[in-house]
């Protein structure tokens, strides 16, 4: 009778979960490394630069500083202008225009007659932009528009002693000729005239 014997082989140890566990100790000792590291980092890095303040603005200046500072802006502008005089008879013609030293002798109307009995006379300017005083101006002058200009109307007579169409007119093509024509214009009066001195005593 013949006994079979069993031979035990002997495996060797899984060697897998000790790796598994090798690794994790070895990923969290990075981990805390790394955190170390950037604390140490962050403690010993200077701090961010403070952003500039602002600077405050100035203080508003006072009305009567702005008004002169006005004043002169305009002042500057108007010197640097060429005078341009427009010169107006008392019957409401264009008699003569005068700029950079050289008159030209005029006579274009500025009035003309209405029918109608309540209106008698309109201001020709107020039907065609061609009949207006700055646009007559840069006709005669050969310049496409008046920039650089300092239009000067100068009737014969006061305001008071023109006609009413005309002297509402006037008024309108001051304001039309900066709008239309560039230019900057103003309305001067004759200067009264002078008393006669008294006879002496």
């Amino acid at each position: 009778m013949k006994v079979r014997v069993r031979r035990r082989v002997r495996r060797p140890p899984d060697l897998t979960s000790l790796f598994d566990v090798l690794f994790i100790v070895v990923f969290v000792a990075l981990i805390r490394a790394a955190s170390a590291q950037h604390a140490v980092a962050a403690l010993t890095a200077p701090p961010p630069p403070k952003p500039p303040r602002p600077t405050p603005p100035p203080p508003p200046q006072p009305v009567a500083a702005l008004q002169a500072r006005a004043l002169a802006s305009i002042s500057a502008e108007l010197r640097d202008r060429t005078p341009l005089v427009i010169r107006i008879s008392d019957t409401g013609q264009i008699e003569a225009l005068e700029a950079g030293g050289t008159k030209l002798a005029l006579d274009v109307p500025l009035l003309e007659q209405d029918p109608d009995p309540s209106v008698r006379i309109k201001y020709l300017g107020d039907r065609s932009a061609e009949l207006r005083l700055c646009r007559i101006a840069a006709v005669h002058l050969g310049v496409p528009d008046l920039t650089g200009y300092l239009v000067i109307i100068a009737p014969s007579r006061n305001r008071a002693d023109l006609q009413h169409a005309l002297s509402d007119g006037l008024d309108r093509d001051l304001a039309r000729c900066l709008v239309e024509q560039r230019g900057i214009a103003t309305l001067v009066e004759p200067e009264p005239a002078a008393s006669p001195a008294a006879p002496p005593r």
